[in-house]
């Protein structure tokens, strides 16, 4: 019986996260990517986090300062692989590596239409950051 490997769409999409009350909002432009969308075989939990790296990797080089959440779409009719479900909402696929963190909407709004991270004075990167 021959395997067939399930195959994962990435794609990024300009998202920023707003502390908001002691929380922190994630706002996302969810009809805009930046970039083409990338596709990857994977069969592991690993594989799909290596990929998601190596595709944001890319992303962020093509669109400098640019603060965006990959989201990880499979295949119809594939199978995913075991705990998948949970590592994608936990974050443990590295989808928000490149989502900033903004104080107010005003800031939020103005990295998600474009302006880069080094125009903006009070951000933070998310990486690290729990929300």
């Amino acid at each position: 019986m021959e395997f067939i490997m399930p195959v994962f769409a990435l794609i990024a999409t300009p998202a920023v996260r707003i502390r908001s009350d002691g929380c922190a909002i994630l706002k996302a432009l969810p009809m805009e990517h930046l970039g083409a969308r990338g596709m990857t075989e994977a069969r592991t939990l690993t594989e799909i986090s290596t990929a998601v790296t190596l595709y944001g990797e890319r992303t962020a080089g093509a669109h400098p300062g640019r603060s965006f959440s990959i989201s990880v779409h499979i295949r119809r009719g594939d199978r995913k692989p075991r705990g998948f479900d949970a590592a994608y909402r936990t974050g443990a696929l590295g989808t928000d590596r490149w989502v900033l963190m903004v104080d107010n909407d005003a800031d939020g709004a103005r990295i998600l239409h474009g302006r880069s991270a080094a125009e903006t004075g009070n951000m933070a990167s998310c990486k690290g950051d729990v929300a």
